[in-house]
């Protein structure tokens, strides 16, 4: 609906004002877009001709305001729209005058303390993933000493929701792995030199997780469960790659370590369980 309109983001302001404030105005578009009041008046009524059904005109407050009828058409209408805006603001990517919450309610986020990247490091990152080159870097291991020069064939990049991941076969012990990118200080990039780098097979396939509320919960409970997570009938399937697999399980308060002679514990601090155990161990695939 909004292809080719060079007012889309203004227009989408609109609906976001709308959703989440309950109302917007002619100055509201331009303080935030540094626009005429004539361009604000059209925008507004832009707005107002494709979703006629989702504000009207409040003369006593001489401003639009949402209507009982309001749908959103023009954005998701989610609660994370919103919830981004602050995230952004938080990691100082945008100021308060530049996200659209208003008024910005008190906030705060919660941030990892973790070694920053090194900006050349990702960089030559990036070049080796579009080009198909070698990496070679240092890498501060935990499992190792080791912090030699190392040679790897990045072509993707993950984040475990707690720090950025560089996914790449590491052409000296000749398996994929994921490489932290706070820990690696790249040296240069090359060419490949002849040497054969595998499809990567566990970020290509896809595993399903079954979740369900875990056994005991009252009913009561199992239903709040069931609604906080969106579950269908009782049951959630996430859809992930087999290499985030960890990490996915870990997001959802378990512990993938074999805790329990050579599997994990089902059980969740988020009071979930697995009900495929058996398959998702078989994927895990750990390494000593």
């Amino acid at each position: 609906m909004l292809e080719g309109r060079k007012n889309a983001r203004r227009l989408e302001f609109i609906e976001f004002q709308l959703t989440w404030r309950g109302r917007v105005g002619r100055a509201d578009l331009q303080d935030q877009f540094s626009i005429s009041p004539q361009q604000a008046t059209n925008d507004l009524s832009e707005y107002s001709e494709l979703a006629p059904r989702n504000l009207r005109y409040d003369p006593r407050q001489r401003t639009y305001v949402r209507d009982e009828r309001f749908r959103p058409r023009l954005t998701r209408g989610s609660p994370l729209d919103y919830l981004t805006q602050l995230e952004l603001c938080a990691a100082d990517y945008r100021n308060r005058s530049e996200i659209w919450p208003d008024p910005v309610p008190q906030f705060e986020t919660m941030t990892t303390t973790t070694r920053p990247v090194a900006r050349e490091t990702l960089q030559l990152m990036l070049s080796a993933i579009e080009t198909g080159g070698i990496l070679e870097m240092q890498y501060v291991s935990l499992s190792s000493d080791d912090e030699e020069v190392r040679r790897i064939a990045p072509h993707a990049l993950a984040n475990d929701g707690h720090r950025w991941h560089a996914r790449a076969y590491d052409l000296d012990k000749e398996r994929h792995s994921d490489f932290v990118l706070s820990r690696l200080d790249a040296v240069a990039v090359s060419e490949g030199g002849g040497e054969a780098v595998p499809d990567d097979k566990a970020w290509n396939t896809l595993v399903t997780v079954k979740l369900q509320p875990e056994d005991g919960l009252g009913d009561r409970q199992r239903e709040r469960l069931e609604i906080e997570y969106g579950m269908d009938d009782g049951r959630m399937d996430l859809t992930v790659r087999k290499a985030m697999l960890y990490y996915y399980l870990r997001h959802y308060g378990f512990d993938p370590r074999p805790v329990r002679g050579k599997t994990m514990r089902n059980v969740s601090s988020f009071r979930l369980a697995i009900a495929n155990i058996q398959e998702v161990e078989k994927n895990l695939e750990r390494r000593s």
